[in-house]
């Protein structure tokens, strides 16, 4: 009797690496410099775009190979873009291995610990807020872990472990005003980094107390009736496992790190607005701050080297993908398409006033984002298509890359494709379609806030 053959498995759906995805991109707007319609606008001398001046002309396609042959000048083109992210990745990467963020956050836990579920909770949630809004990276969803001692402590359910440490962290760095990001998609626009400060910072504060508040909510109600808990339990203590958080000393070292590190920015924001301060500026602040915290923390100068060379290193592929979608732009501007797709856009986005061309970018960002919620690489792509539209439409750069900021960051709380939000709800084990049942309402309350801080920002011409 021969043997039973096995029947081969199934290969599940992989999504697409994002240079895949480029790649795919920068093909499909060669094909589109074939058939699309080609125009122009004319341009002033900083480069944008003078609504009214549109004309078609004709057709100059670009072949798939001459786009190739552009990936050096998208490299080069994105110099100062990359420039940034290295030495960026470079000065958090040191500061983070101090230790410093998670000396602050065990320090709160601990002080909370025994407080009640209306205290601890949005204490919680608005540490976390700052930790993402300054230095928040995906690693730390491995807090998510203490979260769920914390719930268990407390007889909460998995939903508030999520809640409490991804969520908060994460809607922290959306918001952010200071973070890495923020800086990446401004310089992408055309705008000085870290401008517009206090507005970013105003809607920040929003959003950490509109997500503190809804957690809360959920938290109380679901500890006076455990029936209403999303996910159908209340954690309880295993009784092998202790629930008493590590104590924690008042971490003076780790507070004035922090406060420098951000005190650094704020001084760059206000050199920048004042002296007229360029990246150089930014660069070397960032620099001194890692010196500083190595020096702080008594690193040694050879390991803190290695460890502000390993962090560089981390945005070395970010830096390539960033070159790379370059490509696409110079594609559709070489081929005469650019201006046409943002001609279209305008007529469509553009007839209903400032205040609704800008939501248009925002709500165009969002829908976007639920395919690449990877918000540096997507900015090289969608930004460079934005600036034009929004000069058309009379928006100002600024209002382009803040409404950028928004669509980026909501929805990456719902996109299934989104590496961190899966680890995170494979540490709390919470099942993907419950924890949008809790994640979405808030999404849309956050939504509704950014639309109405775009359409005044847009409406008053915000400069920054």
């Amino acid at each position: 009797m021969s043997a039973q053959t096995k029947a081969p498995a199934k290969k599940s759906f992989q999504v697409p690496h994002i240079l895949v995805i480029i790649l795919g991109l920068i093909l499909f707007a060669c094909l589109l410099t074939y058939v699309a319609p080609a125009g122009t606008y004319q341009v002033d001398e900083d480069g944008r775009v003078l609504a009214g001046t549109f004309s078609y002309i004709e057709n100059t396609p670009v072949s798939p190979w001459t786009a190739l042959l552009m990936i050096q000048e998208g490299v080069i083109n994105a110099g100062s873009v990359i420039s940034m992210m290295l030495v960026a990745g470079g000065a958090i990467a040191v500061v983070i291995s101090t230790g410093c963020f998670e000396e602050i956050l065990n320090f709160g836990v601990y002080k909370l610990e025994d407080k009640s579920v209306t205290v601890l909770v949005p204490a919680i949630v608005v540490m976390m807020s700052v930790l993402g809004a300054f230095a928040g990276g995906d690693s730390m969803i491995a807090f998510v872990t203490v979260g769920m001692v914390i719930c268990k402590r407390l007889r909460l359910d998995r939903i508030t472990a999520m809640a409490m440490f991804y969520l908060g962290y994460l809607i922290g760095q959306g918001a952010s005003f200071t973070s890495n990001m923020v800086m990446v998609f401004q310089s992408t626009a055309g705008v000085a980094p870290l401008s517009g400060m206090g507005v970013r910072m105003a809607i920040w504060v929003i959003f950490t107390i509109v997500n503190a508040a809804y957690c809360t909510r959920y938290a109380i109600k679901i500890s006076k009736d455990p029936s209403k808990s999303i996910v159908g339990e209340i954690l309880e203590p295993d009784e092998n496992m202790s629930t008493n958080i590590e104590a924690s000393g008042f971490p003076v070292r780790a507070v004035v790190v922090a406060l420098v590190m951000i005190g650094a920015y704020v001084l760059y924001a206000l050199g920048n607005q004042t002296f007229g301060w360029g990246q150089e500026y930014l660069l070397a602040i960032m620099i001194l701050i890692a010196v500083f915290a190595a020096a702080a923390y008594r690193i040694a100068p050879n390991k803190a080297s290695k460890t502000f060379m390993s962090g560089a290193q981390s945005m070395g592929g970010i830096c390539l993908v960033m070159g790379c979608a370059r490509v696409i732009g110079f594609v559709l501007t070489d081929g005469n398409v650019m201006h046409t797709i943002a001609y279209g856009a305008s007529s469509v986005i553009g007839n209903f006033g400032l205040a609704a061309a800008g939501v248009g970018v925002f709500l165009f960002t969002t829908l976007i984002n639920l395919a690449i919620p990877s918000g540096l690489s997507k900015a090289a792509i969608v930004i460079p298509i934005l600036n034009p539209i929004g000069d058309v439409c009379g928006l100002t750069r600024q209002v382009v890359a803040f409404a950028y900021q928004m669509g980026d960051s909501l929805t990456n709380t719902l996109t299934p494709v989104s590496g961190p939000l899966t680890g995170a709800l494979g540490l709390a084990g919470v099942d993907y379609t419950k924890w949008v049942r809790y994640s979405a309402p808030l999404m849309g309350i956050l939504a509704v806030i950014a639309c109405i801080f775009i359409a005044v920002l847009s409406a008053i011409g915000w400069m920054g």
